[in-house]
């Protein structure tokens, strides 16, 4: 019989093993490059789903919707235009400021950004697909509880 301790690390590597799987399979999916082949980050490509969702929004109200500062959203949207998935044009209300939309390859590459987590959800759902619901809510509540507790690591 397994001690607790050799469980513990099993359910760890298990864990750690999934998320880096995960982490691969977003880094090499076809879904999260530009037309070149440029690589999209993460916070890029959440940042391009904020400013879909938020047409025409400003530097500043991405930086209040993610969470970060003006400098960071400035940062990246720095990539973003070289990468030909976003546009700045000056607001007419207020010429001091830029509205940021995306431009055709901003729109492909959020549309396959959806595409990703469609494949992803259907991925995974099919690896609970038959097992009792019970099981499944547990492994919800589970996923669910490691990502707060992760969260409050984050932010002490």
């Amino acid at each position: 019989m397994k001690s607790e301790e050799q469980r513990k690390k099993e359910i760890s590597n298990a864990f750690l093993g999934a998320v880096y799987a995960y982490t691969e399979y977003e880094k090499e999916t076809h879904f999260l490059k530009t037309k070149d082949g440029k690589q999209i980050y993460y916070a890029e490509i959440h940042l391009i789903s904020t400013i879909k969702e938020n047409e025409g929004i400003h530097i500043t109200g991405l930086a209040d919707k993610l969470g970060v500062t003006i400098g960071a959203v400035s940062q990246l949207l720095i990539k973003l235009e070289r990468k030909g998935l976003i546009q700045k044009e000056k607001d007419p209300k207020n010429q001091s400021r830029f509205l940021i939309k995306l431009t055709t390859e901003g729109e492909k590459t959020h549309e396959n950004h959806l595409k990703f987590h469609e494949e992803f959800d259907s991925l995974l759902f099919a690896s609970v697909q038959g097992e009792p619901k019970e099981k499944v809510d547990f492994l919800e509540r589970f996923l669910l509880e490691v990502c707060e507790k992760l969260e409050k690591k984050i932010k002490k």
